[in-house]
C-alpha cells in the first residue's frame, strides 16, 4: 500500500525530472490530444501547422479578408465577403489549425487594418443560435455599455429629445441633476456625467408617482428604439436590444435567449442581429473588420437533424450572407459534411467554398516537426528544431498501426495524445540521455489502443 501511495504522491518528482532529464519546464504535449482554445499568443504561435501549403493558404484567405472588396463613396471598404473552409476528418488538428488562424488575425501590424475574431466552438442546430453564440462572445455588459453609447451619441444630436427627457421631467425642489445646467438648457454634461440605463431611469424618475414615472418610461424607451433602428434596421431588433439593456436587475433574461437562439420574435431576422452586431461592435472599437471562426460544422449535418431542419439552416445561411457581405468566415468541417452541403444546397456550397484548406494524416516528417514545435513551448533554451527526448525510431513506430486502428494512422489528435503519455512515463523510467525509442513507444501505444 505505501509503495502505491509513493507513485500517487510522485508529481513533484514527476516535474522535477521534466526539468533534470530533458530540460523541459512542462509537458507542453494536450493530454486530450485536443487543442486548447484559451491557449496563450506565445504558445500558439509556436504552433503553426507543419504543412506549407496550409500555411500559404492560410496567408493568402487572411489577406483577401483584410485588403479585398468593393471601395464606396466614401472611400470604406464593402463587399467584404470571402469563405474559407478547413476540411478534416475527426482529430485532423482543426480546432488547433482555426487557433492560429485567429492568432494571425489577432496579431496584424497595420495601423489600417482592426480585425474583430469571434470563434465559436459549435454552429447550433439553427441559425439563430449560431448568431447567438456570436454574440455571447461579446458578453452582456459590453454589449449594453455600446448600446448605451449609441443612445448617447443620439442625443448629442437630437437637442429637441434632450429637452422632452430633461426638461419635460424637471421638477427644481426634487431633481437629482444640477438645476442651473436644467434652467439654462445646456444638457451636455448631464448625458456625459449619466453611466447606463439604470442611473438616467433613477434620476429622471426620482420624486415622481407611479404615472408620471410610467410615462418617463415608455418616453425613454421610444427614444432608445428610434436610436437603434438605424443600427439594427429592424424595430422589432431594435425593441430586442432595449430589453436587454433595461434588465438591470440579475440576469438579464433577454440576453440569455438571444444568445441561444431562442427568441421567436426575432426569427427570420438573423440578417438584421448579425448586421446590428458587425456595426455597432466595428464603430465602438473601432475594428476594420469582423471575421468569425465556425468550428464543427459537421453538427449540421448530423443525423440527430432532421433533414427539414438541415434545408432551412442552410438556406438561411446562403441568404445571411448573400445579404450582409461586411464579414468574412471560416468553417471547419469534415469531408462528409462538405459533401452534404453541396448536395442540399449548392448555392450555399459555391459561396464558401472560396478557399479549401485540406488537412492530411501526417508522416514521420511532418511528426517530427509538430513534436518540435510542441517541445520548444515549454523551453527557455532555443533548440531548433530538437525532439529530443524522443528519437526518430520512436516517430516511425508512432504510424506503425495494424488495420483495426488505420483510421489513426498520422493522426494529430492520437499523435498527441501519445505523446502526452510518452512523455509522462519517460519521466518515471528513462534515465538522462535515453530517449522515447520505437520499444518505448510500441509499450505504451499498444496500452492505449487495447
Amino acid at each position: 500500500m505505501d509503495n502505491i501511495l509513493d507513485k500517487l504522491n510522485n508529481v513533484d518528482l514527476i516535474k522535477s525530472n521534466l526539468q533534470k532529464k530533458f530540460e523541459l519546464n512542462f509537458n507542453p504535449f494536450p493530454k486530450s490530444g485536443i487543442a486548447i482554445i484559451n491557449d496563450s499568443d506565445n504558445i500558439v504561435s509556436k504552433l503553426a501547422p507543419v504543412d506549407e501549403e496550409v500555411t500559404r493558404k492560410i496567408v493568402t484567405y487572411i489577406h483577401d479578408a483584410l485588403y479585398s472588396g468593393s471601395i464606396d463613396s466614401q472611400g470604406l471598404r464593402t463587399d467584404k465577403y470571402v469563405s474559407l473552409i478547413v476540411r478534416g476528418e475527426y482529430g485532423s488538428g482543426k480546432t488547433q489549425t482555426l487557433m492560429f488562424i485567429k492568432y494571425l488575425f489577432n496579431n496584424i501590424k497595420n495601423n489600417n487594418i482592426k480585425p474583430y475574431v469571434v470563434y465559436v466552438d459549435n454552429p447550433g442546430q439553427k441559425l439563430s443560435e449560431l448568431i447567438g453564440g456570436i454574440v455571447a462572445q461579446i458578453g452582456v455588459e459590453n454589449f449594453k455599455k455600446y448600446i448605451w453609447n449609441i443612445f448617447i451619441s443620439y442625443l448629442d444630436e437630437q437637442p429637441d429629445i434632450k429637452t422632452d427627457l430633461f426638461r419635460k421631467s424637471y421638477k427644481k425642489e426634487v431633481s437629482l441633476f444640477p438645476i442651473s445646467e436644467i434652467e439654462n438648457g445646456n444638457y451636455t454634461n448631464l448625458t456625459n456625467t449619466v453611466q447606463n440605463y439604470k442611473e438616467l431611469i433613477d434620476k429622471l424618475t426620482f420624486g415622481k408617482n407611479n404615472a408620471e414615472k410610467k410615462q418617463l418610461v415608455e418616453r425613454l424607451k421610444s427614444h432608445i428604439i428610434n436610436s437603434l433602428i438605424p443600427e439594427t434596421g429592424s424595430p422589432v431588433v431594435a425593441e430586442y436590444f432595449y430589453d436587454i439593456l433595461s434588465e438591470t436587475i440579475g440576469v438579464s433574461k433577454s440576453w440569455d435567449m438571444l444568445t441561444t437562439g431562442n427568441v421567436k420574435e426575432l426569427d427570420k431576422r438573423e440578417v438584421n442581429i448579425l448586421k446590428a452586431i458587425v456595426k455597432i461592435v466595428c464603430e465602438q472599437l473601432e475594428y476594420t473588420d469582423f471575421i468569425i471562426l465556425i468550428d464543427e460544422f459537421e453538427e449540421i449535418t448530423a443525423e440527430r437533424l432532421k433533414r427539414t431542419d438541415i434545408d432551412n439552416y442552410l438556406r438561411n445561411l446562403r441568404l445571411l450572407i448573400d445579404r450582409e457581405k461586411n464579414w468574412c468566415s471560416v468553417f471547419a468541417m469534415t469531408s462528409k459534411a462538405l459533401a452534404m452541403i453541396e448536395e442540399y444546397s449548392a448555392p450555399l456550397a459555391g459561396r464558401i467554398k472560396g478557399t479549401i484548406i485540406d488537412l492530411k494524416p501526417l508522416n514521420s516528417d511532418a511528426i517530427k516537426t509538430m513534436i518540435a514545435n510542441y517541445l520548444s513551448v515549454a523551453r527557455n533554451t532555443k533548440k531548433d528544431n530538437s525532439i529530443y527526448p524522443f528519437d526518430e525510431s520512436g516517430i516511425k513506430q508512432m504510424l506503425e498501426l495494424n488495420e483495426n486502428y488505420k483510421q489513426l494512422k498520422g493522426s494529430p489528435r492520437f499523435i498527441l495524445k501519445l505523446c502526452y503519455t510518452l512523455l509522462q512515463r519517460a519521466c518515471e523510467e528513462l534515465n538522462e540521455g535515453e530517449t522515447i525509442d520505437s520499444e518505448f513507444v510500441k509499450k505504451y501505444m499498444d496500452d492505449m489502443l487495447n
